[in-house]
């Protein structure tokens, strides 16, 4: 397979239709192909970020003047 040859006539079948919902389906195939960052984490991270997510969501926060203080700096 010819891959530039490919995409040329994708890009051309794509230039040449006026069909706004073929459009809508290629946009949101190359958004849902998109990585996010979240999956490039190691599981380990992954937990980290939910609970800590979730800590947030518990109102278990606090500010970064007092995590200054709880940990010595000034």
């Amino acid at each position: 397979m010819n891959i530039q040859g490919e995409k040329l006539n994708v890009l051309q079948h794509i230039i040449n239709s006026d069909d706004v919902t073929l459009i809508n389906d290629i946009k949101m195939l190359i958004s849902s192909r998109d990585m996010d960052w979240f999956d490039d984490l190691s599981k380990a991270q992954q937990n980290d970020v939910t609970e800590g997510l979730a800590q947030l969501d518990k109102g278990a926060v606090f500010s970064h003047e007092d995590a200054k203080k709880r940990f010595g700096y000034k």
